[in-house]
């Protein structure tokens, strides 16, 4: 995730310079425009503004990118620049022929998931794998919410009422299976 986002910051850099310089290759409205009609003042100005409101928008993200790359990427990690709690499960971590082929047969969220690290080996390694996935849990149960609730109002909202619209909500986010 964080590459995505740096990565999205240099296209907005280069952007911004090559809109400067007078220079279209990626913009081929502007290109198609009367050079008159097109004031390159506002447009770099729109991309310098977007770039610096990412930017603004993502400061959380930045001191989180070393623990997203050790949960996505564990064998692969360097060891010194892993939490000092870290550094010697991360090392047994790596040299575990069996686990490091696990890893890549499978992704590494279905890898994590399904397959049960010795918590007595790996409990500092364990914890933050749980504490970085919690950070994705709540969203993906408000993505999965959003999801239902529409799908569910655009088939039979006209034949439901509010409260039962409720209900089947709750009943479809829930972990309890109802005893019909």
């Amino acid at each position: 995730m964080y590459s995505h986002i740096t990565a999205f910051e240099v296209k907005l850099r280069l952007w911004e310079a090559q809109l400067a310089a007078g220079q279209f290759m990626h913009f081929p409205r502007i290109v198609a425009c009367a050079p008159d009609d097109v004031d390159l003042n506002t447009c770099v100005g729109v991309v310098t503004s977007l770039r610096e409101e990412f930017a603004s928008r993502f400061t959380g993200v930045r001191p989180l990118a070393l623990g997203f790359k050790l949960f996505t990427s564990p064998f692969d990690f360097p060891v010194d620049e892993a939490p000092a709690p870290l550094q010697m499960e991360l090392v047994e971590l790596q040299c575990n022929d069996e686990l490091k082929a696990k890893y890549h047969t499978a992704s590494p969220l279905s890898f994590l998931r399904d397959l049960v690290l010795p918590s007595n080996k790996f409990p500092n390694y364990i914890e933050h794998v749980k504490r970085i996935g919690a950070i994705f849990g709540s969203t993906y149960c408000c993505e999965q919410l959003f999801s239902k609730m529409k799908y569910t109002k655009s088939r039979i909202r006209s034949q439901l009422s509010d409260r039962h619209l409720n209900d089947i909500l709750l009943l479809s986010t829930s972990s309890i299976d109802p005893d019909i």
